[in-house]
């Protein structure tokens, strides 16, 4: 009797696939006990998909080369639903999870057994048949075992005729195509939760693991970073709320610990531990990968705590971490705590990649917002959109902010109907931090300014736009020894500058920095200049002076006038407010009891033009969702990407070096030479870009044929050639 394999180098036979695959199943099926509540039946129907997903790999043609054979394995498995003694409702739906799970519908469409391709089919069933004795013999016989298994008991619901060969054959394919286009919206949790259960099921098995993870008792986790006894009022108030919840809170009081108290109250459980998918959803790479580092620390595996943005890969491995298998381990529903963009969890909305799966792992899952203030209308309508779907999914979620405006608080209340949590006046106001100290002035100053501040260790000057920090740090590195900071550098450069800062910040005399330093490092300067900025903004790079917050409040120094390029990044109205209210408090120092507010009357003159902006986009996005198809792909999925698909190019001063990785199967360390690229400068600059090869991270590697250093990093003038050792 010949052997049938499901998968290749190594190999592997298909009845242990098929095995491995279940016990992926049972475990999720023993951790999200949940599902039942909106599919009675899914573990039932779910199982029989994972059963038969397979079969069609028989054949021989794919037993010989799977590359080289030419045909879908899934359309051969489909025809032994058939046997299932099932109602015909629940035969298509599981018919429908095996078809797509790896293709959707209308990338099928074009080979599906219908017309012309109907004797290709019939072919390839000859090919499946070759293999009979093994499907007989080997497969069918194992069936009852795995109910067995999987049940407790044998349901013998799978049963195949003695003619089944000749059923396969005629197995029609056009009436299960029917049945979808008349059903899809009346079974369209069914088909989500079927395709995405399979596809975890089937992904984790090919990967080598056979059960998803729980995390173990959240509180203990905390107990052990911050004893009860030491736990702030807010803290133990955030863990004792049942629900949404908005939470204000000083920068330091201990949000994160407040939110992880909040999931471990709203949490499913298991006897085995917390099953919940918990997603922590951050705006930055920067303080994602320091939070992602933070909470590794707490829960101390990696399988436990994952980390999922365009480049996590690359901070993976630059961590010393298994970033290969870690990586796409993350992209599955097997880590039970993920740091995040929202990015991330956009993509399901947007039928990116296996839609199914991610609607599936978000259904009942815990979502923590930190920073959301930070996030462009757009992406806050997309955001509330999504919120507003997932309230139908038992999802749970919290906003945490110490600058939440009070027109992004009613949106969000509007959406979530939270509970609200807010730091007592008395409570808050210990974390007061800074003095304001305005300076009618310009960075054109900045020579004078420095030498008039009262500094007692390095200071912190910071630029809105990287050309005026690139021109503040040219000026001042003449006399001061100075770093720059900005976003313009590649991820290896910018990656050695903070660890330099972290090292031996006292090193420097100055850092020069956009707003990169608003979230990346965790340092404390002596003091600040500041351009001016929104509020929120402000604050945000006052936390990186006097940061642990000792001893009395810190100066902090804010200029008047800007430069030309502000009013391209910040709302001009908001930033005259903030500098309004900022001129009230001159002298004085910041209470952080009164930052809500003054960021609220910040926005004020922009505030009723923002929500419209924000809800247009909302309807706009709740439009696209509600269209969506279960198993289908369609427009959406491409205007995510044009929407949101980040620019990296690599400075031709690196591009040999680049190719050289490449060449080596190395390519993931090209993410140490890409840099994030405008899309205003790729668009105004277009002549110095071209594609170096259609390899490494992406689809394809660009180059900035554009001046760049290490010490100044990409400019905007053409390059003229040499090489950096």
């Amino acid at each position: 009797m010949r052997v049938c394999y499901a998968k290749f180098l190594p190999h592997d036979f298909l009845e242990c696939h098929t095995n491995d695959a279940i016990n992926v199943l049972r475990s999720m099926k023993g951790a999200f006990k949940w599902l039942e509540e909106f599919f009675p039946r899914i573990w039932e129907l779910s199982f029989y998909s994972v059963l038969l997903h397979d079969l069609g790999k028989c054949a021989s043609g794919f037993q010989r080369d799977p590359r080289k054979w030419g045909y879908r394995h899934e359309i051969l498995s489909t025809p032994f639903t058939a046997f299932l003694d099932l109602p015909e409702d629940e035969r298509n739906l599981i018919a429908l999870a095996i078809l797509t799970h790896h293709r959707t519908l209308d990338e099928l469409e074009e080979i599906l057994p219908s017309g012309e391709h109907r004797a290709e089919f019939e072919d390839r069933v000859e090919e499946l048949l070759q293999n009979r004795d093994y499907i007989e013999g080997i497969f069918f016989e194992r069936v009852p075992y795995w109910e067995l298994y999987f049940f407790g008991r044998r349901k013998g619901l799978f049963n195949p005729p003695e003619d089944w060969a000749e059923r396969i054959m005629n197995y029609d394919f056009d009436s299960l195509l029917t049945w979808y286009e008349r059903n899809s919206q009346k079974y369209w949790n069914e088909l989500v939760f079927l395709r995405g259960i399979l596809n975890a099921s089937d992904h984790l098995a090919s990967a080598g693991e056979l059960a998803v993870r729980l995390l173990s008792d959240i509180r203990t986790a905390v107990e052990a970073r911050v004893p009860p006894e030491r736990w702030r009022p807010l803290q133990r108030r955030a863990g004792e709320t049942e629900g949404n919840l908005i939470l204000r809170a000083p920068t330091g009081y201990g949000k994160t610990e407040a939110s992880l108290l909040w999931a471990d109250r709203n949490a499913f459980r298991t006897k085995k531990g917390v099953a919940s998918r918990i997603f922590y959803v951050l705006p930055y790479k920067a303080s994602i990968n320091a939070m992602h580092s933070r909470l590794l620390a707490l829960f101390r595996e990696p399988e436990l705590v994952g980390v999922l943005h365009s480049s996590s890969a690359f901070y993976l491995y630059s961590s010393e971490l298994e970033y290969r298998r870690l990586s796409s381990l993350y992209r599955k529903i097997y880590t039970p705590l993920k740091v995040t963009t929202p990015f991330q969890l956009m993509k399901p909305f947007f039928g990116v990649g296996f839609p199914e799966m991610g609607l599936m792992e978000l259904t009942g899952s815990l979502l923590i917002f930190d920073e959301i203030h930070a996030y462009e209308p757009n992406v806050l309508g997309i955001i509330l959109a999504m919120l507003e779907l997932l309230k139908e999914r038992k999802t749970r979620t919290l906003v945490m902010s110490a600058t939440l405006p009070e027109f992004l608080e009613e949106l969000l209340r509007e959406a979530l109907n939270p509970k609200l949590l807010t730091a007592p006046p008395e409570d808050a106001d210990r974390f007061t931090r800074h003095r304001v100290n305005v300076i009618d002035g310009s960075m054109d100053e900045v020579e004078e300014l420095l030498a008039e501040v009262p500094a007692d260790g390095p200071v912190l000057i910071a630029c809105n736009t990287v050309s005026r920090a690139m021109e503040v740090y040219s000026r001042l590195s003449e006399d001061h020894n100075a770093m720059l900071l900005h976003s313009r550098f590649t991820y290896g450069d910018r990656e050695e500058k903070e660890r330099n800062l972290l090292a031996d910040l006292n090193n420097y005399d100055v850092v020069v920095a956009t707003q990169v330093v608003e979230v990346s490092l965790d340092i404390s300067f002596s003091t600040i200049i500041t351009e001016p900025a929104p509020l929120d903004a402000l604050i945000q790079r006052f936390g990186r002076v006097n940061r642990r917050g000792f001893g009395e409040p810190r100066d902090v120094h804010i200029l008047t006038k800007g430069g030309d390029g502000d009013k391209k990044i910040y709302p001009i109205e908001v930033v005259k407010e903030s500098l309004k209210l900022l001129e009230e408090l001159n002298g004085k120092p910041l209470l952080e009891s009164l930052v809500p507010e003054l960021v609220t009357r910040a926005y004020e003159p922009l505030a009723k033009k923002l929500t419209e902006e924000v809800l247009t986009y909302r309807e706009q996005a709740l439009e696209l969702f509600r269209g969506l198809k279960p198993l289908k792909g369609g427009e959406s999925e491409r205007r995510f990407y044009e929407m949101f698909h980040g620019l990296e190019a690599v400075p031709g001063v690196y591009q040999d070096r680049v190719l050289e990785l490449i060449n080596h199967g190395r390519s993931i360390e090209v993410y140490r030479y890409l840099v994030p690229v405008p899309m205003w400068l790729y668009l105004s600059e277009s002549d110095a870009f071209h594609r170096l090869s259609d390899r490494g991270p992406g689809k394809y590697v660009l180059v900035a044929e554009l001046e760049y250093s290490p010490e100044l990093g990409l400019q905007r003038e053409p390059r003229e050639g040499g090489d950096i050792m």
